[in-house]
């Protein structure tokens, strides 16, 4: 995959030596190399050799190195020298030459502590956000979106410096003409980024700015405090479909136990509608740290009694203050508020309302409030989904059956119809029932579909009973 790039290869007229390689993604490889002009060690990123001749990708690949350059910020992680290398076998790999980070990335961090049975301690998981922000602040003024957010592409150095990497699929917002502060995901429209971490707006393949790069800030918060993604599933269309119509779990919901004002805080940041978000990072970052500030304050308990999947009452942090406004935005911002900046205009003046409570927000359209659902739930539900649509082949197969034998095909039926009732992909936060069923989408195939075997196999029987009389 990474053809002729390996230990001890030199590029650029032997500036730089491979050392070894220290990670591979889907696109590149990264390997430790030396410096021999500076002496020093860096990072060199080289696109794997079954996709040079691929022009999306090298185009990705050169746009990286070029948004990256035009950043200078301590949290994202610096450009030195790009180009492209000819081996004797005529291949030509491009290159991007990084600072070399020596730490862990938050994924690294996050598995550490999955195996305890937690997230990270709750203050470090509100200052690795807060200086991801930052790192997002200068790339969203700089006008770059980078659409792929997520803990494999945040370095905590041993030091505990924070860096941003992996630009591959960052675009620049368009800063003039009718759609500035905007962009669309590609050419065609397709989403482009990793399942668990896009936003609404990138999975149905709406145009997207920096507010997208937040909502995917406000999924790793989520991980990071609970040591759990808001939303899987078997696929990423099943996952994206959760992020675009399903309202995200409560922390209280995962059995994580946290101040009243980090729940609402969470709980805006994965709002749908972005213009319902915090409308940059800069406001978010300071909402994130006064919230840091109040729990400073509160009595609480070690971070691994706090943060256990089911928490005593002495683990429960006190402090329950409402969150004041930041002094940067609207606390309940409006949607045309997003990137004014790039038109020329002035930010609103700040409101004096308080950020609403956490009680309603996971109310979605038709919902039926009751029981959390859990992981499992959902699980067992979609199994019941999955069992009506297959009883469809049989059920429809009984119909040929003799006349005297239709009370068969009706049970099946009626078990279909029973099994879609059951179920479909739930909401968290919502009740089960046979009305919800009814209304999503992936439950009216075999709804109707059994509906109209069972009155079919009800007219059969009908039939049969009114020939005996």
């Amino acid at each position: 995959m990474t053809g002729p790039i390996r230990t001890g290869v030199a590029l650029a007229g032997g500036r730089y030596r491979i050392e070894e390689q220290v990670g591979q993604g889907g696109m590149a490889a990264v390997y430790k190399a030396h410096d021999t002009a500076l002496d020093r060690t860096v990072a060199v990123k080289t696109m794997l050799a079954a996709l040079v001749h691929d022009d999306q990708y090298r185009a990705r690949f050169r746009r990286e190195a070029q948004s990256v350059a035009r950043l200078s910020h301590p949290c994202v992680v610096a450009v030195h020298d790009t180009g492209e290398e000819r081996f004797e076998d005529g291949q030509l790999i491009p290159y991007i030459v990084m600072e070399f980070v020596r730490g862990a990335t938050l994924s690294a961090l996050l598995a550490e502590s999955a195996g305890c049975g937690r997230g990270v301690p709750l203050d470090s998981a509100l200052e690795l956000t807060a200086e991801v922000l930052s790192a997002l602040a200068a790339s969203h003024t700089a006008g770059i979106v980078h659409r792929d957010i997520k803990p494999s592409n945040v370095i905590v150095a041993d030091d505990g410096a924070v860096k941003v990497m992996d630009f591959g699929i960052a675009r620049t917002l368009d800063v003039s003409g009718p759609g500035a502060g905007r962009t669309v995901l590609t050419a065609t429209g397709s989403a482009i980024g990793t399942a668990h971490y896009m936003s609404p707006e990138q999975f149905e393949g709406r145009p997207v700015d920096g507010r997208s790069d937040l909502y995917a800030v406000a999924v790793m918060l989520f991980q990071l405090i609970s040591g759990q993604l808001p939303f899987t599933g078997d696929s990423h269309i099943s996952i994206g479909y959760q992020h675009a119509t399903t309202a995200p779990p409560t922390l209280a919901s995962m059995g994580v136990r946290v101040p009243e004002v980090v729940e609402a805080l969470v709980a805006r940041a994965l709002e749908k509608n972005p213009g319902d978000r915090f409308q940059d990072a800069h406001a978010m970052r300071t909402q994130i740290e006064y919230v840091r500030e109040q729990i400073s304050h509160a009595v609480t308990q070690p971070d691994a009694a706090r943060f256990a999947p089911t928490p005593t009452p002495t683990a429960v942090v006190t402090s329950t203050e409402p969150v004041p406004p930041s002094s940067f935005e609207p606390a309940w911002p409006r949607a045309d508020y997003a990137y004014e900046a790039h038109g020329g205009t002035s930010a609103p003046e700040p409101t004096t309302a308080s950020v609403p409570p956490v009680a309603g927000w996971n109310q979605g359209v038709g919902a039926v409030l009751g029981p959390v659902q859990t992981q499992a739930d959902n699980r067992r539900s979609a199994r019941h989904l999955r069992r009506a649509y297959l009883l469809l082949v049989p059920a429809f197969l009984l119909q040929a059956a003799p006349a005297y034998l239709a009370f068969v095909p009706l049970i099946a039926a009626v078990s279909g119809i029973w099994l879609t009732a059951t179920g479909g992909s739930s909401r968290p936060g919502q009740q089960r029932s046979v009305s919800l069923a009814v209304f999503q989408a992936t439950a009216l195939v075999p709804l109707l579909g059994h509906g109209l075997l069972a009155i079919a196999s009800l007219v059969r029987v009908a039939s049969v009973v009114s020939g005996g009389n």
